[in-house]
């Protein structure tokens, strides 16, 4: 009985690994459509301390961002105008996924957000376009996942993607989202 309890207990650490190491988001941006990397993890500029895991892609004001991930849309904003360049002032849709992670898509364009808190969202589905506001540098779209809370503050936490290249994504490379299957 006790080997029994040890290798069972082996093999959900190694389960346990696999789904932690294994990619479950997508690239925010539609299959067939690129984007440059201008910032990701431990940047210098606000990715750092609890925003360590975070990525900045450029996108042109209105371009479409889609879901990384499954799940229930728990916040949007989007009243505030592009470049103003206030923090605070950040358009944003949040994300609810069923592991209790949040993805978080910022700086997006005044009345961007074309889902409502409550909707049901499938990776791959359109959710806003990007945008330039609130503490923004100029127009991309501000990408980061956070566990059991979504409010500024809550610490960001490491991802891949299953539809980019095997790196970990390094600021200044464009980056082409595969369609996923």
């Amino acid at each position: 009985m006790q080997r029994m309890t040890l290798f069972t207990g082996v093999v959900a650490a190694a389960l346990t690994l696999e789904a932690q190491t294994k990619p479950s988001y997508q690239l925010p941006f539609p299959a067939g459509d690129s984007a440059r990397l201008i910032q990701g993890n431990n940047g210098p500029y606000g990715h750092e301390g609890h925003a360590a895991y975070a990525f900045d892609f450029i996108m042109k004001i209105g371009s479409p961002v889609v879901a990384a991930r499954s799940g229930i849309v728990v916040a949007t904003e989007e009243r505030f105008r592009d470049a103003t360049r206030k923090p605070g002032e950040e358009n944003f849709v949040i994300v609810h996924h069923d592991d209790s992670t949040y993805a978080r898509y910022y700086h997006l364009t005044t009345d961007g957000a074309v889902v409502d808190v409550g909707d049901r969202i499938r990776a791959g589905d359109t959710i806003a376009r990007s945008g330039d506001s609130g503490a923004s540098a100029g127009a991309h779209l501000h990408f980061d996942v956070t566990r059991d809370c979504f409010r500024w503050g809550c610490t960001t936490i490491p991802v891949t993607f299953a539809n980019a290249s095997p790196d970990s994504l390094v600021p200044g490379r464009y980056y082409h989202a595969r369609a996923v299957k």
